[in-house]
């Protein structure tokens, strides 16, 4: 099996994951968790030993705070938790590696919201890497690109269908995309020095070599 192969299955176990809960389930809040959890999951086999995966709220030392963030990637060799109960944390902005919103379908609405959580992690350090994920999107995957590059804090959108059905092949691979990033920033050997750049990154084309959009000045 090819790694393409290989990513596509794991994206068509993401989607598999998600229409169970989706026949199952009502309650759009209780789903959202739920979506939240696939994620989690799938993030947590794609990033090292040295690294933790939760849900929770980053927290600096003169009391600010970000608001509740789906999922920190926070690094657990040379820090430990504020307090920790389960998957739920607080943790301090140094030891965070990664923060990502979590949404079920993308638009323009609620991506407005999950920058302005990731804007307000973006203001605890700016070396934080923050990207959105979402299962699906009614808004053209470029439109959602240039959003996030003007946000200026926004460093990668991952989206795994449309229903633009002319972009289905642009976005079809995402979860390569997604996990690649994850595992060259979260590398033992290089996860404290390379800092979230100023650009939305689109995909990762071997160790510290990223490709992406620049932020606009």
């Amino acid at each position: 099996m090819g790694m393409e192969q290989y990513y596509r299955k794991v994206q068509d176990k993401v989607m598999v994951q998600r229409d169970v809960i989706n026949a199952l389930l009502k309650d759009p809040r209780i789903i959202g968790d739920y979506y939240e959890a696939i994620v989690r999951d799938a993030v947590r086999e794609s990033v090292s030993s040295s690294f933790a995966v939760g849900r929770g709220v980053v927290l600096a030392d003169d009391g600010r705070a970000s608001r509740e963030c789906d999922i920190i990637i926070y690094n657990t060799v040379e820090y430990g938790t504020l307090f920790s109960s389960g998957d739920i944390v607080v943790v301090s902005p140094e030891s965070v590696r990664c923060v990502i919103q979590v949404k079920g379908t993308v638009n323009q609405d609620n991506l407005g919201d999950a920058i302005q959580s990731l804007d307000a992690v973006d203001k605890l350090r700016t070396g934080i890497w923050k990207f959105i994920v979402g299962f699906k999107t009614n808004v053209e995957y470029q439109t959602l690109v240039e959003l996030c590059a003007q946000s200026r804090s926004v460093n990668g959108i991952f989206v795994f269908s449309s229903i633009c059905k002319h972009e289905q092949e642009d976005i079809s691979l995402q979860m390569q995309k997604l996990v690649g990033v994850l595992k060259s920033i979260t590398a033992p050997e290089m996860y404290q020095t390379n800092d979230a750049g100023k650009y939305l990154t689109l995909e990762v084309s071997g160790r510290n070599s990223f490709h992406g959009v620049p932020f606009s000045e």
